[in-house]
């Protein structure tokens, strides 16, 4: 005999919705009920039906989470911060990393919609973002992390103060009586807003102090070890005047640093760095790297929570942006 509900129910002398508060913990029911329930439940070895429950309560309890680049430790921060948070949810979490693949994002974010998620937490790979525009008609929650677009301003979004990340490092340079500074970035064929705002921080810190804005110093490369060796040589071959570098994520930092030392140069006597992200390990390689802290986990945290807000009220729209804070070591000369 198929055991549902509504047999536990009659078996218990109960209506099947004192049942159903016993099993979802929903309302105060005796303790005689309650164990009469109980026990039988154990008896019979009853599951409810937890799609039939979603269902009927439109909640799957599931939310999608798609990131378009996965190779840092920001990062992989931001993602344990939000699968940490949707843990303590309750919350299941379907990851998928698109690496920068536009179609496969648009074909992940159909699949995960039709999977019938409760909602979405998005970084985008590009800001060709229209195919959102019908998950947007139909009310479906999505929050932006760490990249957005401001074409879609109805979608709430979380992320560091990029602009004042490369503010306060490239200030911070100026303060050390650099002139010349130099910029690795990842490449930029996709509008990648939080790269962009790190780079008006840079250019407006450089107007600040009335220094000149040279183009030829900003170099962008792949977001690797890599790619920031080669764009550094590359930089230091063409302008031997720089005298500093601003590296705006983890791995062209590390990049940074080992192609100066294979250059025969000193960090941060010939050429200073400072970083953005702070990776563990920062505090202790040779010498150890003064970078902009961007509070990943947090970050995580606060858009699973801004997701939870947006499922439960569908006009909340916040755009927060979380403080970054500088940490002084020594390849920026300090």
């Amino acid at each position: 005999m198929k055991i549902t509900m509504k047999t536990i129910a009659q078996e218990a002398g109960v209506s099947v919705t004192t049942v159903s508060h016993v099993i979802n913990g929903t309302k105060r029911i005796s303790a005689e009920k309650h164990k009469i329930i109980t026990d039988l439940i154990k008896k019979y070895n009853y599951v409810p039906n937890s799609m039939a429950q979603s269902l009927r309560n439109h909640s799957t309890k599931t939310a999608g989470l798609v990131v378009s680049s996965f190779p840092d430790s920001h990062v992989t921060n931001i993602v344990n911060g939000i699968g940490r948070r949707a843990q303590e949810a309750g919350y299941q979490l379907l990851f998928v990393n698109t690496n920068e693949n536009e179609e496969y994002e648009r074909e992940t974010i159909h699949l995960l919609h039709s999977k019938m998620v409760d909602g979405l937490i998005l970084s985008p790979t590009s800001s060709n973002l229209t195919y959102l525009q019908k998950l947007i008609d139909k009310q479906f929650p999505i929050v932006f992390v760490n990249r957005y677009d401001t074409l879609y301003d109805q979608i709430p979004r979380v992320g560091a103060n990029n602009y004042q990340a490369g503010f306060d490092a490239t200030t911070h340079l100026i303060k050390h009586s650099h002139q010349e500074i130099g910029l690795i970035c990842g490449l930029r064929r996709n509008y990648i807003t939080s790269t962009e705002e790190r780079i008006k921080g840079y250019k407006d810190a450089l107007l600040k102090h009335s220094l000149t804005i040279n183009e030829d110093y900003l170099i962008a490369t792949n977001a690797t070890v890599e790619g920031g060796k080669r764009a550094t040589k590359a930089l230091l071959a063409k302008h031997r005047q720089l005298s500093a570098l601003f590296c705006v994520n983890d791995l062209t930092t590390i990049g940074a640093i080992e192609a100066i030392h294979e250059m025969g140069l000193s960090c941060p006597e010939d050429v200073a760095v400072i970083g953005c992200g702070d990776f563990e390990g920062a505090s202790i390689i040779d010498p150890p790297v003064t970078t902009v802290r961007l509070a990943p986990e947090t970050i995580g945290i606060t858009a699973f929570d801004a997701l939870l807000s947006k499922i439960n009220n569908t006009d909340y729209c916040q755009h927060i942006e979380l403080p970054t804070s500088l940490m002084v070591r020594k390849s920026c000369g300090c």
